[in-house]
């Protein structure tokens, strides 16, 4: 053994370099590994030393994670390999070593394999301080973590509990000793207390409190990351030897290595855990979202969004609307029905306080949201009328909740609470954000079904303006009328053009009825059926027949048509006369479907042909003219009916005259009624176009 050699093995044990990737690169040597090795540096290890016991060694530590040892005859040394993060820690120990420097050699190889199954910072710093603290006998340890300006206790031992507090947080500061190991990087070595009076004056009284007398603080870095430092103190003077000093500086590298380790472990598993989270808030926004757009009403979608957010998101969820000068509850939802109504039965008898700090009441009115990541007991009595009050508060264990509102274009519609109870959990500032989130989603789809609501009765009162508000009793006739409407989801919301009406004649017994169908809908379209049904009656009042009357709405169509161009109508007008033995019926149809007739159980059309209005400046028309005995129907419809489209194709002509034969309706207003049934239930409720149908029958 060369004298070099010898002189660094009185040191032992102790870290000699570092290796790196599957080729053991070496990429840090000291003195001894220099010696032993060579200056080797950026090289594999093979490409000095190649003992093949020495390379299964290190293959089984970076491979497998296994530590292990390989004595060497020349010089006689044992070389440890270590396992740490991305390398391997090679270690030498001199063969003739003394039995307290194989001890160290072995609880160094031990604490190495302990260390790389210990997965939390709390257990890497139990290990180091039992293992090295034990070795040494050291009579207090701890290993510190820095985040910042503090170094935070993982785990320490030999603190009294009447002491122990204010060491569990300590300032970096220089000019203490643990401080100064870990912003210089080197260690500081107070062997008794003499040392501490000179080197700190100002913290050898506390330092040497207790009747200690040496320390040694180590810092532990790993690259140029400061991740804490280690303390060790001794009630006794210690003369920290050379071997002992390197023992330390290993124990404090591995404790670097498995720390780092460990917060790179946790970092992954946070951002696992958080993408995992947000994946799931991600499609229950999409379920919710959904649900919002769901067709029922409006009440009824924030009442299923509060069962759906229990117990996903919160253990509680509640929604209050404003409607008008006034703040209801809409929903309350938990997953214990009889908790459900506990709550019910308590604001009944305890109605919320309109003015209470951060309630749903207040958020609704101000728009602002609230957190309560803790609900402390003091808000729970602010908020009791008194200690019955209180006790059922208590009762029901809410610990955490978020209030946001239902905003949308500037206005607050309500709020969203969610609440933690039974679970334990806390919200936070992403909670409130998500909770935001969802409650903006929700505020949009009541928006819309609200407005959706208001242009529905705005259609629906529109629609009624231009159709008669109840038929006329005729003596003589049986009259009946069915209007319904195109399904919204398959023309939104608009007008429609279909129309019928019933007006009477100056000649007493006669009656005029007519049924039309406007090309398109919304304004301009309802402005086209306003001008066919006023145009119309005036024609009748003027005493003209069915062919004359069209002529004119023609006429008046064209002249209008600078305002709704390429709006063209159907029509059907039908003159009765009552008389005694039932009715004389004339005619005319401008290119609407034929009327059909219904004596008993047959039926026949109509034939009339003739031209729509509002095209041609001349129209052909034909006059038909027949009669309807007692009990014979005339069914007047729009192409609503025939040209309404189900699974099976079109309704058409045949399938409503079998209806009207086969049917066992036997008046007027039955025979509609089955009518508009059958072409409901043909398009499974989902009205393609708009329906009319008007059904005269000559009384028996």
């Amino acid at each position: 053994m060369t004298t070099d050699l010898a002189d660094a093995i009185g040191y032992l044990p102790f870290p000699m370099g570092i290796t790196a990737t599957a080729d053991h690169v070496v990429v840090a040597l000291n003195t001894a590994g220099r010696t032993l090795l060579g200056d080797v540096v950026g090289r594999p290890v093979c490409a000095t030393l190649p003992h093949p016991d020495l390379l299964a060694a290190l293959d089984a530590a970076f491979h497998e994670a296994r530590p292990g040892s390989v004595p060497l005859p020349a010089p006689p040394v044992t070389v440890g390999c270590a396992p740490i993060r991305d390398g391997v820690l090679l270690h030498m120990t001199a063969a003739d070593a003394s039995g307290a420097e194989r001890a160290r050699t072995t609880a160094l190889q031990r604490l190495t394999s302990a260390l790389s199954g210990a997965a939390t910072p709390s257990a890497i710093a139990r290990l180091v301080v039992t293992s090295a603290g034990e070795l040494l006998g050291a009579d207090r340890a701890g290993v510190y973590s820095r985040a910042g300006a503090m170094l935070t206790a993982l785990h320490r031992t030999g603190w009294g509990t009447e002491v122990s507090p204010p060491f569990d947080r300590i300032p970096v500061q220089r000019g203490r000793p643990l401080s100064d190991a870990v912003l210089t990087g080197v260690p500081v070595w107070l062997e008794n207390a003499e040392q501490w009076r000179l080197r700190y004056p100002d913290m050898a009284v506390a330092g040497t409190a207790s009747g200690f007398q040496a320390t040694a603080c180590l810092p532990m870095r790993v690259e140029d990351r400061d991740l804490g430092a280690l303390v060790f103190s001794f009630l006794v003077p210690r003369a920290f030897s050379a071997d002992e000093r390197e023992y330390l500086t290993a124990v404090a590298a591995l404790c670097a290595q498995a720390l780092d380790r460990a917060r790179l472990l946790v970092a992954e598993q946070d951002a696992r855990a958080g993408a995992e989270r947000q994946l799931d808030r991600t499609m229950f926004l999409a379920q919710a979202g959904r649900l919002l757009q769901a067709p029922m009403s409006v009440e009824h979608r924030l009442r299923r969004l509060a069962d759906l957010a229990v117990p996903r998101v919160a253990d509680w969820c509640a929604v209050h609307l404003v409607r008008n000068d006034r703040v209801d509850r809409l929903a309350v939802a938990h997953s214990d029905p009889e908790k459900v109504a506990f709550v019910a039965r308590l604001q009944e008898r305890y109605p919320p306080d309109p003015d209470a700090d951060g309630g749903a009441i207040q958020v609704s009115r101000t728009g602002r949201p609230v957190l309560f990541p803790e609900i402390p007991d003091e808000l729970l009595v602010a908020g009791a009328v008194d200690e019955e009050h209180l006790a059922l508060i208590r009762s029901i264990g809410l610990h955490s909740a978020v209030v946001v509102p239902l905003l949308v274009r500037g206005r607050s519609l309500g709020a969203l609470t969610l609440a933690h109870a039974e679970s334990g959990q806390r919200f936070d500032e992403g909670d409130v954000a998500f909770a935001e989130q969802l409650a903006a989603n929700a505020a949009i789809a009541l928006d819309n079904a609200r407005l959706w609501e208001e242009q529905v009765a705005i259609a629906d009162t529109l629609q009624a303006a231009l159709l008669p508000a109840a038929l006329p009793d005729v003596p003589g006739l049986r009259l009946a009328a069915h209007y319904r409407a195109q399904s919204a989801e398959n023309s939104g919301i608009q007008v429609g053009g279909d129309l019928y009406d019933v007006v009477a004649s100056d000649a007493p017994g006669r009656w005029s009825v007519v049924v039309a169908d406007v090309c398109g809908k919304g304004p301009h379209a309802a402005a086209l059926t306003a001008l066919i049904r006023h145009t119309i009656r005036a024609e009748i009042g003027h005493g003209l027949g069915p062919v004359e009357a069209l002529h004119r709405l023609n006429r008046a169509m064209l002249h209008g048509a600078a305002k709704a161009p390429w709006r063209f109508a159907t029509v059907v007008h039908a003159e009765i006369t009552v008389d005694a033995e039932g009715a004389s019926v004339r005619l005319a149809s401008a290119g609407h479907p034929p009327p059909l007739l219904r004596r008993g159980d047959r039926v026949e059309s109509v034939t009339a042909p003739g031209t729509v209005v509002g095209v041609y400046a001349d129209v052909v028309l034909a006059e038909a003219t027949f009669r309807l005995d007692r009990g014979d129907m005339m069914v007047l419809y729009t192409d609503g009916v025939t040209e309404a489209r189900g699974v099976d194709g079109f309704y058409g002509t045949e399938r409503l005259i079998r209806l009207l034969r086969t049917s066992t309706a036997r008046q007027a207003d039955e025979v509609a009624a089955a009518l508009l049934d059958d072409v409901i239930g043909f398009q499974q409720g989902r009205l393609r176009d708009d329906v009319a149908i008007l059904v005269v029958e000559a009384t028996p």
